[in-house]
């Protein structure tokens, strides 16, 4: 039986477009670069592919934030070349999270690593940065859920409000608020950029509620549209709203660990969406 909400709010980074794939991107580009260093032994294709899509990533979460989104891209690319190198366990292939904490310790302890000075730390830090300022591209049925949204507030403005609901980056989010035409309200009439928690999703509802034209505000019927179990399910459910998981490729499919993190509804796309919500 279709969803008949008051508020639709969405997910930005890897609900509605392909963030993660981005990543890997700047990733890749980063890698090209540290294995141009002289003395770099070959790796057999599986380890670089290996390396370019999981190593990174990895290594970040050893290293310590810089603010924004991750640890400082120079330091990021030293504990790279410090991994690759091979000087702890080889180039065997899988990755190792010894090896992983071993590479963050020497950045940590302001080591250089083999072959990779501070010009070529540099310049990989700045291929990362580069390949990052690309928009990231619309996921499967994205296009047609904004469409939907777009002509599901327009029936019924009065009653009916979408938000756009996103942890990351104002500055990369601009890309893709660009690239797709988020800004100027077509799609959402507020942008929110804060930590999930229970508590700002109250925030929102409670603004929500206030929005639409409903003799209660409170009983406002919200939908929350996300791809991660912790980070979208487990927030909204906690707020008392309708919750839409639609698991992507950064954090897989995840299973609840709790009743709190169990979704209304889970979507192979978000074409399913539109038949949930009747849009």
């Amino acid at each position: 039986m279709p969803v008949s909400p008051h508020a639709l709010v969405l997910d930005a980074d890897n609900t509605l477009w392909d963030t993660n794939a981005t990543f890997r991107q700047a990733r890749s580009a980063m890698i090209q670069v540290l294995q141009g260093a002289p003395g770099e032994k070959a790796r057999p294709d599986g380890e670089k592919r290996l390396e370019t899509t999981d190593v990174l990533y990895r290594l970040s979460q050893h290293l310590p934030s810089s603010g924004g989104e991750g640890p400082d891209l120079e330091q990021l690319a030293r504990a790279a070349a410090f991994y690759m190198s091979g000087l702890r366990g080889g180039p065997e292939a899988g990755i190792q999270t010894s090896r992983l904490r071993w590479a963050s310790e020497q950045v940590r302890a302001g080591r250089q690593p083999p072959g990779c000075d501070r010009s070529r730390a540099r310049k990989a830090a700045e291929a990362f940065r580069s390949a990052l300022s690309a928009p990231p591209p619309l996921l499967d049925g994205a296009a047609s859920l904004l469409r939907g949204v777009r002509a599901w507030r327009t029936a019924r403005p009065d009653r009916r409000t979408s938000v756009l609901f996103s942890e990351g980056a104002p500055d990369r989010l601009e890309v893709a608020f660009d690239a797709h035409g988020i800004g100027g309200g077509q799609y959402f009439d507020d942008i929110v950029l804060r930590e999930k928690t229970p508590d700002t999703f109250r925030d929102v509802c409670h603004a929500i509620g206030n929005a639409v034209d409903l003799p209660e505000p409170q009983a406002a019927e919200v939908v929350v549209i996300g791809d991660s179990l912790q980070r979208d399910i487990r927030p909204a459910n906690a707020t008392g709203c309708t919750t839409l998981y639609c698991p992507g490729d950064l954090w897989g499919r995840e299973t609840p660990e709790a009743a709190s993190e169990q979704p209304d509804y889970t979507l192979s796309t978000l074409n399913e969406a539109l038949r949930v919500l009747d849009l």
